[in-house]
C-alpha cells in the first residue's frame, strides 16, 4: 500500500514539465536600472582619466597666466565696445549739431494709397534754406521775432515730397548761406575723403545723407550747392531744368542762378523722386534711344588726375549705349559758339574759355545775390549774416556775363538736341582737394569747380551727379547734362549708367595696379640696364623735366618753352617733339601740334603720338584724317578704348 503510493507520487513527478537548468530567469526592471548606472559610471570615470591623461601629455597653461589671457580678451571686448558706443555718440552728437529735428509726415489718405506712392517709407531732410512749417532756426527768431514765425506752411518742394509719401525728419542747423566751396568748419569730417572739402553750401545735408539719417535730403544749388557737396561726399545729385521744381517758401541768394534740386545715396531713388515731382520729360524715357557724348577735352583740362575715371566712365557708358557713345573736344565747339567769351579771356585757350565761363556766372550770381540782399526774399534767410560787403556788379560787365549766358544756352541746346544727346563731364577738376591744402591750391580748386558747374547753371539744362568710387583712388564724380525739360530720361539714364560705371571703376583700379607693377619692373630694368647718358642728351633730359612740372602746373606756354629747348638739345628724341603737341592740344594751337606729331612720328611710331595727332586732325575740323590715325591705331591696339570711340 506505502509502496504503491510512493510509485504514484513519482509517475505523477515524471509526468511533470522539467524546470529549465542551464537558462537563468531574466532580470528585474530594477536590477536593469541599477546596472545602467553603474555602467554610466565606469564610463564616465574612465573618460576622465583618459582627459587627465592627454591633458598631462599637453601643455597646460599656469592659472596665473590664463587669468591675464582671460583679462586682456575682456579687456579688448570692453574697449571695442566703449569705442563703438563713443563712435556712435560723436555720430549722434554731430548729427544733433547738423539738424533740427522734427516729423512731417504723409497723410493716412497717402500711406494707404494703392498703387503706393513713389517715395512711400522714405525720409528726408531739407536745408536751413527751405521753410518748414512751425519750425524755425535761431538765426530766423534773432532776425524776425519767434511770434512772427509761427504759423508758417511747409515750402512747395516739401508739401510735394510728403504728398508723394515721404517724412520729413528735420532741418539743417547751419545757415547754408555761401557762395563759396571751402568749408572753414574742421570739425565736420567728409565720411568719403578724409580732410577732403565737404562743398559748404549743401555740406550739412550731404553729411545727414551720407550718414543715412535720411533716404534724401531737398536743397538749393546755384554754383555750389548740391551738385558740388554730393560730389564731395560721394553721393548721387540733382540740378533740374530752370523752373522746373517751384521755388516757392525757399530763400535765394543768386536769384535766377538758384535751382531746388536734391542729394540722395541711391541711384533707383533718382526717378523715384523725379516722379514725386512730376518733372519734365517722362512719357517716353524708357523708349527714346540716346547718344552719349563725352567732353573728353574737360577730362584731361587740368591734368591727367581724372583720366582713370574717364577711362571707367567710357567702359560703363559702351555697357549701356554701346557704339552711341561719342567723345568730342567740348571746347573747340564752345569757343566757335559762343563768340561773347573772347572779350572775358586773356588768351586762346581751353583753359581761358572755362575760365570766361565761370566769370561770367560769377558775375550774374553775385548781381543776383545783391539783388536777393536786399529784398530779404523769403521766410528763412539771413543775408545780411554772410557775404556783407561785396558789390554791385557795374552794368556793362553785367551785359557782357549775360550776352555769355545766352550764346552758352543755345549752343547747349543745339548740341543736346542732336540724337537726343547727353553730355558727360567732370563735376569737379579732381578729387576733393584736402582742407590742409594751401590757400593758392585751394582757391585754384574752387575756381575751377565753378567753371565747370557754371555749363549747367548758365544754359539752364538738367543735371545729375553721379560718384565714382575706385579702390585705392579717392572719390571722384562725373555729371551728366541733358537737353532742357528731359529731366526724367536724364534720371532714369543716370539710374542706370551709375551702377555701370562703379562696376567699371573696379575693373579699372585692378587694370592701373597690373599696369604700375609692370612700369616699376620695367623702370628697375632700364636704372640697373643703361649706361650714362651723352653731354646733350642729359641736358635735353633736364630741359624736358622742367617742361614736365610745368605742364603739371598748368604752366602750358611754359612746358612749350621748355620741350623746345630739349629739341634743339636732342632733335633725335621723339618723345619731346611728341609732348610739345601734348602742350600745343592744351592752349589749341593745332597745327603746331599736327606738326610736331609729325616729327615725332618720322622718328619714331608710336600709338600715344598718333592718338594727339588725331585730336589735332579733330581741332583742325580733319575729320577723315583724324579717323585715318584712330584707326592705325587699333590696327597696332586693337583695344584702345580712346581709338575705339574717336573712330566712330
Amino acid at each position: 500500500m506505502d509502496s504503491g503510493t510512493e510509485n504514484d507520487d513519482a509517475s505523477i513527478a515524471s509526468a511533470s514539465p522539467p524546470e529549465p537548468q542551464t537558462e537563468p530567469s531574466g532580470p528585474s526592471r530594477r536590477e536593469r536600472l541599477r546596472a545602467r548606472q553603474k555602467l554610466q559610471a565606469i564610463a564616465s570615470s574612465k573618460s576622465e582619466h583618459r582627459h587627465s591623461a592627454s591633458s598631462k601629455s599637453r601643455f597646460q597653461m599656469p592659472p596665473v597666466l590664463f587669468g591675464c589671457v582671460l583679462a586682456a580678451a575682456l579687456a579688448t571686448a570692453c574697449l571695442g565696445r566703449w569705442f563703438s558706443r563713443r563712435k556712435l555718440k560723436h555720430k549722434r552728437q554731430d548729427v544733433q549739431r547738423l539738424l533740427t529735428k522734427c516729423k512731417l509726415e504723409p497723410s493716412s489718405a497717402v500711406q494707404q494709397r494703392s498703387p503706393s506712392p513713389p517715395l512711400h517709407s522714405t525720409t528726408f531732410v531739407a536745408t536751413a534754406m527751405f521753410q518748414i512749417e512751425n519750425l524755425t532756426s535761431e538765426h530766423e527768431t534773432q532776425q524776425r521775432g519767434a511770434e512772427h514765425n509761427s504759423g508758417f506752411s511747409s515750402a512747395h518742394a516739401i508739401q510735394e515730397a510728403i504728398h508723394a509719401g515721404a517724412t520729413c525728419v528735420g532741418r539743417t542747423n547751419t545757415p547754408e548761406i555761401a557762395l563759396g566751396l571751402i568749408d572753414p568748419d574742421h570739425h565736420r569730417s567728409n565720411p568719403a575723403e578724409q580732410d577732403g572739402i565737404l562743398g559748404i553750401t549743401a555740406s550739412s545735408a550731404a553729411l545727414v545723407v551720407a550718414q543715412q539719417e535720411a533716404d534724401f535730403a531737398l536743397t538749393t544749388d546755384h554754383l555750389s550747392g548740391a551738385r558740388t557737396s554730393a560730389a564731395c561726399c560721394g553721393l548721387y545729385a540733382y540740378r533740374p531744368t530752370r523752373g522746373a521744381i517751384s521755388r516757392e517758401g525757399v530763400a535765394l541768394i543768386a536769384g535766377d542762378l538758384d535751382a531746388v534740386g536734391w542729394i540722395c545715396r541711391t541711384p533707383e531713388l533718382l526717378p523715384r523722386l523725379g516722379d514725386a515731382f512730376n518733372l519734365p520729360g517722362g512719357k517716353t524715357s524708357k523708349t527714346e534711344l540716346a547718344k552719349l557724348i563725352l567732353a573728353q577735352d574737360l577730362f584731361g583740362l587740368w591734368g591727367d588726375e581724372l583720366t582713370p575715371v574717364c577711362t571707367a566712365t567710357l567702359i560703363g557708358c559702351q555697357k549701356w549705349a554701346g557704339d552711341e557713345v561719342a567723345p568730342v573736344s567740348l571746347l573747340v565747339y564752345l569757343r566757335d559758339s559762343v563768340p561773347a567769351a573772347q572779350p572775358l579771356m586773356e588768351a586762346d585757350s581751353a583753359e581761358q574759355l572755362m575760365s570766361a565761363f565761370g566769370t561770367a556766372a560769377g558775375l550774374i550770381q553775385q548781381s543776383e545775390y545783391v539783388r536777393c540782399q536786399s529784398e530779404q526774399a523769403g521766410p528763412n534767410t539771413s543775408l545780411q549774416e554772410a557775404g556783407t560787403g561785396i558789390a554791385e556788379v557795374d552794368a556793362d560787365s553785367l551785359e557782357a556775363a549775360k550776352q555769355v549766358q545766352t550764346e552758352l544756352h543755345r549752343a547747349m541746346h543745339a548740341a543736346l538736341s542732336t540724337n537726343n544727346g547727353y553730355l558727360i563731364i567732370p563735376t569737379m577738376p579732381g578729387p576733393p582737394i584736402q582742407r590742409s591744402a594751401p590757400a593758392d591750391d585751394l582757391e585754384q580748386f574752387e575756381r575751377r569747380t565753378f567753371e565747370l558747374s557754371a555749363l549747367a547753371t548758365l544754359s539752364g539744362v538738367p543735371q545729375v551727379t553721379v560718384p565714382v568710387r575706385m579702390p585705392g583712388h579717392a572719390v571722384t564724380s562725373i555729371s551728366i547734362l541733358s537737353l532742357h525739360k528731359s529731366d526724367m530720361r536724364l534720371l532714369h539714364l543716370a539710374a542706370k549708367l551709375g551702377p555701370l560705371i562703379a562696376e567699371a571703376a573696379q575693373d579699372v583700379a585692378v587694370a592701373l595696379a597690373e599696369e604700375q607693377a609692370e612700369y616699376d619692373e620695367q623702370q628697375q630694368a632700364s636704372t640697373t640696364g643703361e649706361g650714362q647718358q651723352s653731354g646733350n642728351a642729359s641736358k635735353a633730359e633736364k630741359y624736358k623735366n622742367t617742361a614736365n612740372e610745368a605742364f603739371k602746373a598748368g604752366d602750358f606756354d611754359g612746358a612749350i618753352t621748355g620741350y623746345s629747348q630739349a629739341i634743339q638739345a636732342d632733335p633725335a628724341n621723339s618723345v619731346y617733339f611728341s609732348n610739345r603737341a601734348m602742350a600745343y592740344l592744351k592752349v589749341m594751337r593745332f597745327a603746331e601740334a599736327k606738326d610736331d606729331c609729325d616729327s615725332a612720328l618720322k622718328l619714331e611710331l608710336n600709338v600715344k603720338t598718333l592718338l594727339r595727332r588725331g585730336t589735332s586732325w579733330l581741332g583742325l575740323q580733319e575729320i577723315d584724317s583724324a579717323r585715318k590715325d584712330f584707326k592705325h591705331v587699333l590696327s597696332l591696339e586693337p583695344n584702345n578704348r580712346w581709338a575705339v570711340l574717336e573712330s566712330l
